[in-house]
C-alpha cells in the first residue's frame, strides 16, 4: 500500500460524496476542510417539518430505503420497508409490489380489464427473454447497435406495449431511482438498464425478491450521525468556492467571501457542470468532455397533503405512485409498425412520505411528495418546495462514467458525485469513500467493495440460466411463434374478401365484353 504524505485537502461540497469523504478522512493525517454554500450539510437529503392539527412531524426529502441485496457493504440496518409502486391516469389505475401474481391476487378485478392480460405477457417476456440483451452472441447478431442500442429501440424491437411501459416498467424504474424515469426512459441504454434490473433480482422469478429496507429514523438522522463529530473549524458553510487557481503544484480557492486558501489537494463533490464552472480555464479538453457527459436534470419537489394530486388511486395506495398526465412528446418521433407507440405522457412522482416514515395517518392524514407535478398543489395544503438535481442515464453519460478514472487522482484532483455509478445514495457514499481511500490513503473501519461501472457490469454477460429457465424460456417463444402465426393467418383472412371483390371488379368488363358479343353472333 503506497505511502501518503500528510497534504491540506479541500473537498468542495456538503452532499453525501462530500460528508463521507471528509468523514473516512476526520481521523487521517491530512488537513480537511468542507465547503458548502447553503447552510446546512447534506444536499438533498435532509429533513422538513411537516404541521397539521398541532402536531408536527419531521418528513425525509428523500426516500429512506435501501436495496439490502446491494448495500450490504454499507453497514446500514433498518425496519422492512414495502416494495410497492403503482401508476395512474386519473381513469384506469394499476398497483404493484414485488410479485406479480401476488399483485392480482390482491386485486383480482382487474383481470376484468384486458390491458392487464397485455402488462402481464410484457413482464413476463422482460422478466425471461430481456437477459438476451446481455448475451455476448446478443453483440455478434447486432456488431453495431448492441452498446448504442437504447431502450426506445429495444422495447420498439421487441414490441412491448405502451401500455406495459407507461403502467409497469416506468413506475418500476421510477421506484427504484427515486426519480421521474418516464422522462428519460427512451434514451437509457438498454443493456445498462436490463444489468440493473438483474442487480436488484427483478429478472427471473426463480430469484428471491428483493429485499428492500427503511432507514429508521431516516436518511436525515444518517446524515447526521456522520456529521456529528466533524470540527466547526474545518466545516464552512454559507461559503460558496467561486474560482480554483493553480500556483505550482498547489492550488488557490476563492470563496464568495473573497477569501483564498491553498490547498494540495481538491475533491470536487459536486455535479459536473458546477465542477467546470468553477475549474474554469484550469480544466484541460478530457476533464471538460467528461463533466460534460455527466448529465443531470433539474427536479422540483413539493411537500403537500393535496389529494387532488393522487387521482383514483386506491387508499391507502402504494408507496409510490406514478402519475400520468396529457399525452406528450418525450418518446423519439420515427414510424413504427408494432405495438409500441412513438408517444407518451407527461408524468409525475409522489410518494406517500407516511409509509417511507412511519408516520401515522390518523394524526396527520396522509403526506405526499411530488416531483415534477405537471399541476401545482393547492398553495394551502403546501407546507415544502425544494429545487435538486439528478444524474440523466444516457449513453453519453455510461461512456463518461467509464472514461473518470482517467482524470481521477491527476494533478491533485478527484471527482465524485452519485453519478459515479447509477444516481443511488449508496453511490454517492461509495464515491466519497473511494477518493477518500484510493487518492488520499484513507483506512474505513470496515471493508469497501468497489462495484463496476454500468458499462462494465453489462459487459460481464447474462446470469447463469438454468435447465427450467431454459425449459420456460423453450415454451415462451414457441407460445410467441404461434401468437405471430395467428396474426399472420388474421391478416391474410381479412385481406381474402377484399382480393376477391378485387378479382370480380377486374374481371366483370371482360365478363360483360363476351357476353354482347355472343348475343351479336346469335
Amino acid at each position: 500500500m503506497p505511502l501518503f504524505q500528510p497534504e491540506r485537502v479541500a473537498v468542495i461540497g456538503g452532499g453525501c460524496t462530500g460528508i463521507t469523504t471528509f468523514w473516512a478522512l476526520r481521523n487521517s493525517t491530512h488537513d480537511v476542510h468542507l465547503f458548502e454554500a447553503s447552510d446546512s450539510l447534506g444536499g438533498r437529503v435532509k429533513a422538513l417539518p411537516f404541521e397539521h392539527n398541532d402536531h408536527r412531524v419531521d418528513v425525509n426529502t428523500s426516500p429512506p430505503t435501501f436495496n439490502a441485496g446491494t448495500s450490504h457493504h454499507l453497514g446500514i440496518t433498518g425496519v422492512k420497508a414495502p416494495f410497492s409502486f403503482g401508476a395512474t391516469d386519473g381513469i384506469d389505475s394499476f398497483q404493484w409490489c414485488g410479485s406479480v401474481l401476488k399483485s392480482i391476487l390482491l386485486r383480482p378485478w382487474t383481470l376484468c380489464n384486458f390491458e392487464t392480460y397485455r402488462i402481464l405477457c410484457d413482464v413476463i417476456w422482460m422478466r425471461y427473454m430481456a437477459v438476451d440483451v446481455l448475451d455476448h452472441g446478443f453483440e455478434a447478431c447486432n456488431p453495431t447497435d448492441a452498446q448504442s442500442l437504447s431502450m426506445h429501440e429495444y422495447l420498439a424491437g421487441e414490441e412491448y406495449s405502451n401500455i406495459f411501459i407507461e403502467n409497469y416498467l416506468a413506475p418500476l424504474l421510477s421506484m427504484l431511482w427515486s426519480t421521474n424515469a418516464g422522462r428519460f426512459l427512451p434514451r437509457v441504454p438498454a443493456k445498462a438498464l436490463v444489468q440493473a434490473l438483474c442487480d436488484h433480482q427483478l429478472l427471473r422469478p426463480r430469484q428471491a425478491l428483493p429485499d428492500w429496507r427503511r432507514i429508521g429514523p431516516g436518511v436525515s438522522h444518517f446524515i447526521q450521525t456522520m456529521t456529528k463529530s466533524f470540527p466547526s473549524s474545518k466545516v464552512h458553510l454559507k461559503t460558496r468556492v467561486r474560482e480554483v487557481v493553480q500556483y505550482g503544484k498547489k492550488y488557490g480557492i476563492m470563496t464568495s467571501a473573497g477569501e483564498e486558501m491553498f490547498f494540495n489537494h481538491i475533491v470536487f463533490a459536486v455535479n459536473g457542470q458546477e465542477t467546470i464552472k468553477i475549474l474554469g480555464t484550469l480544466a484541460n479538453e478530457q476533464e471538460k468532455e467528461i463533466m460534460r457527459s455527466l448529465g443531470s436534470t433539474r427536479n422540483i419537489s413539493v411537500l403537500h397533503s393535496d389529494p387532488l394530486l393522487m387521482p383514483n388511486v386506491e387508499d391507502p395506495g402504494p408507496a409510490c405512485n406514478y402519475i400520468l398526465g396529457p399525452s406528450n412528446q418525450d418518446w423519439p418521433t420515427q414510424p413504427s409498425n408494432n405495438t409500441t407507440t412513438t408517444t407518451s405522457h407527461i408524468s409525475s412522482l409522489s410518494y406517500i412520505a407516511n409509509f417511507l416514515d412511519s408516520i401515522p395517518f390518523h394524526l396527520f392524514g396522509p403526506i405526499y411528495i411530488t416531483l415534477n407535478p405537471f399541476t401545482p398543489p393547492h398553495p394551502s395544503q403546501v407546507q415544502g418546495v425544494w429545487e435538486f438535481t439528478d444524474p440523466e442515464p444516457s449513453a453519453q453519460t455510461l461512456i463518461a462514467q467509464h472514461h473518470l478514472p482517467s482524470i481521477q487522482n491527476k494533478r491533485g484532483l478527484s471527482y465524485g458525485f452519485c453519478w459515479t455509478g447509477r444516481g443511488h445514495l449508496e453511490d454517492a457514499i461509495t464515491a466519497g469513500l473511494r477518493i477518500a481511500i484510493q487518492d488520499l490513503g484513507a483506512e474505513a473501519p470496515f471493508h469497501v467493495k468497489f462495484h463496476q461501472d454500468p458499462l462494465e457490469a453489462a459487459a460481464s454477460g447474462p446470469p447463469g440460466l438454468g435447465l427450467r429457465d431454459n425449459a420456460i424460456r423453450t415454451i415462451i417463444r414457441l407460445v410467441h411463434v404461434y401468437v405471430l402465426i395467428m396474426r399472420l393467418v388474421l391478416v391474410l383472412f381479412r385481406a381474402l374478401p377484399g382480393a376477391a371483390v378485387k378479382a370480380k371488379t377486374r374481371f366483370r368488363p371482360m365478363c360483360n365484353a363476351a357476353a354482347a358479343s355472343k348475343e351479336k353472333t346469335s
